[in-house]
């Protein structure tokens, strides 16, 4: 039976899909989450305990009541959670930029770089996912046997960020060695293991990828900054953040999945 009071959560990337759905609730009749966003960098500092989302401090308090109108979030009315962004694999590609093992693709094609074991690799990856805040919000939330949680992890970056790299730099150097891929499949694998039942993760539509580790760029630009109150476009610069038209696409993920439970 399909969840009737669901709540999404998350970081910036919620914005897509909450835009999505109050321009078009009629795509996806009698679905009506409601949507707490807070900052990426104040997730770990949100705790829950008591049967409610609680600030850590008075500045996250601040924030919190900013963003979402509210000094807490009680939990108990809600039948399923969808966490959106929070992890983002774009992040992890710096624990491969100098060290990787020889089953990289880069490493047997003779490429030079400081080799660790495969065995290392996989335990860097596994320590960044289990102890990010994303695992812990995700299994507080499990914990409280309420219902089922969905996980949507951070979208890949634009292709167009191959030209201007910024922050993706290691990201783009990763892809351009070809260890995008092989490097994924892993972080996947790694994932899966950490959520357990914990969480069903939801994979980005494949459609959508560009060479394995990218996002087509239509699904990019035109993203909106999370402002609660006024829709506030990103910049022409922006490369880490979906549009509206992709949030459509996470949502109709989003009832599928809660469907099929």
């Amino acid at each position: 039976m399909m969840p009737r009071n669901v709540l999404m959560l998350g970081n910036s990337h919620t914005a897509a899909p909450r835009i999505a759905l109050r321009d078009r609730p009629e795509t996806w009749p009698g679905f009506q989450p409601d949507v707490f966003a807070m900052p990426g960098d104040t997730i770990g500092m949100l705790e829950v305990r008591d049967g409610a989302i609680h600030p850590s401090d008075t500045e996250v308090r601040r924030k919190m009541r900013y963003y979402n109108g509210i000094p807490d979030l009680p939990l108990s009315g809600y039948d399923a959670f969808v966490v959106i962004g929070c992890l983002a694999f774009h992040r992890l590609a710096g624990l491969q930029e100098h060290h990787r093992s020889p089953d990289f693709p880069s490493v047997v094609r003779g490429e030079r770089c400081r080799l660790i074991s495969s065995g290392l690799v996989e335990a860097l990856l596994a320590d960044r996912i289990e102890n990010s805040p994303t695992l812990c919000l995700i299994r507080a939330l499990a914990g409280l046997g309420q219902g089922p949680v969905l996980f949507m992890d951070t979208v890949f970056p634009s292709v167009e960020c191959r030209t201007d790299p910024q922050d993706f730099a290691p990201h783009v150097a990763m892809a351009a060695r070809g260890d995008g891929g092989a490097y994924h499949a892993r972080y996947l694998r790694i994932l899966h293991q950490a959520l357990g039942r914990d969480a069903i993760h939801i994979a980005q539509p494949a459609d959508t990828v560009v060479d394995e580790v990218f996002t087509a760029p239509e699904w990019m630009r035109g993203s909106v900054r999370m402002q609660p109150r006024r829709d506030v476009p990103h910049e022409a610069r922006e490369y880490g953040h979906a549009n509206p038209a992709y949030g459509a696409r996470q949502l109709d993920l989003i009832v599928a999945a809660l469907a099929a439970l």
